[in-house]
């Protein structure tokens, strides 16, 4: 659990060579005890000292077991259904179901009609006959017009219905009257899969701050993060007294729908969650644009592996964007790239963009253009 940096701890001993020498010394004690025996010693060589090690070996394994166990009643070593476990010492917070994508559809008719043309609610569209949309509320297309708006959700939950643009999402499952065509006029986005651990873990930590209403900083961040798993991270200001500016990233830096902010203002202006004199507004973070344009060069011992080092790099520069464009108020910083780079095995790297750049809080980096060569072999 990598976000969880905490020292190791061990509720027994699991060291062989610590719990060997403990039953040396009883054994030896023991037998001493008998007339005769005083000066007796476990050799190394000896069958006492064999099957001593044998046992040790039994006992270093069930320990190692009882050490596992005895973590998963703490929460920040706690994973899985043992972490869920534990979700009534935080005011029986539940881990978040998998959420689907969503995105805004148009649905069109062959020409204006008399009278109001109804869509129900539930008509499904599809981008491959296996990821599935279907409208939660009744479309009422007005007479005189030829095509309305609602909004779509993905049948199935997760990231399978995330990421796909707009008109790619326009073969009908459910025809309706005076049918023309239909597809999405937004990119899906929005999905997200069951709640990880680690987020799992920091929204119970957060959720300590909820036992007020949502005053404190980390209270608004806990209750929007609790409207869906795709919240990433959370922004929150007060730009005036008695206003709170609420900014929401998804993940991987996705910007949320309209759909989501108003799930989530929903959430926030609860009464059981705002206080009283606050206002409330929510919106996707300002963005601050960034290109990357880098050369990078492969050291000449290295030759041979330059296939693999090449592949490590160009992943290097993904792990990067998505380092770079999914926190809000991270700094634009092209150091870390080329740390990224030199890890990844080559000699040296040109970053002609991006520039050093500050990012404020409510703002986040947003990628343009990728340009990534590579420079060749070079002499060490």
């Amino acid at each position: 659990m990598s976000d969880r940096k905490y020292p190791d701890i061990e509720f027994v001993e699991t060291d062989t060579e610590t719990i060997e020498s403990n039953l040396i010394a009883l054994y030896e004690n023991m037998v001493q005890q008998v007339p005769g025996r005083e000066h007796y010693k476990v050799y190394p060589a000896s069958p006492e000292r064999l099957f001593i090690s044998w046992v040790a070996n039994i006992i270093v394994q069930q320990r190692v077991i009882i050490n596992e166990t005895a973590k998963k009643n703490v929460p920040r070593y706690a994973d899985g259904e043992y972490l869920d476990s534990l979700a009534e010492l935080f005011k029986d917070l539940e881990r978040l179901p998998a959420s689907p994508a969503s995105a805004m559809f148009r649905f069109y008719i062959s020409q204006a009609q008399t009278q109001s043309v109804i869509i129900p609610a539930g008509t499904r569209i599809s981008f491959d006959g296996a990821i599935l949309f279907e409208t939660k509320e009744i479309l009422e297309i007005k007479a005189g017009q030829t095509y309305g708006d609602v909004e779509g959700v993905c049948t199935t939950a997760g990231t399978v219905g995330n990421n796909l643009a707009a008109g790619q999402v326009k073969e009908i499952v459910d025809l309706y009257d005076y049918y023309q065509k239909a597809e999405n006029i937004t990119a899906t986005s929005g999905g997200a899969e069951e709640e990880d651990d680690d987020s799992y873990y920091e929204r119970m930590r957060e959720s300590m701050e909820s036992f007020s209403t949502a005053g404190p900083v980390n209270g608004y961040i806990y209750f929007t993060k609790s409207v869906s798993p795709a919240v990433a991270d959370v922004a929150v200001t007060s730009p005036e007294p008695c206003v709170v500016d609420v900014r929401v990233l998804l993940q991987n830096g996705a910007q949320a729908t309209e759909a989501v902010l108003k799930e989530i203002e929903t959430a926030l202006n609860a009464s059981d969650v705002r206080p009283l004199t606050d206002t409330v507004t929510v919106s996707v973070p300002e963005t601050v644009p960034f290109d990357i344009d880098v050369t990078f060069y492969i050291p000449q011992p290295d030759a041979a592996s330059a296939t693999i080092i090449e592949a490590a790099a160009r992943q290097a520069v993904e792990d990067y964007k998505t380092w770079q464009t999914s926190k809000m108020g991270r700094d634009i910083n092209p150091s870390y790239l080329t740390a990224r780079l030199m890890e990844a095995g080559v000699k040296r790297v040109e970053v002609r963009k991006p520039v050093f750049t500050v990012v404020e809080d409510i703002k986040v980096a947003k990628l343009g253009n990728t340009t990534v060569l590579n420079g060749g072999i070079e002499n060490v």
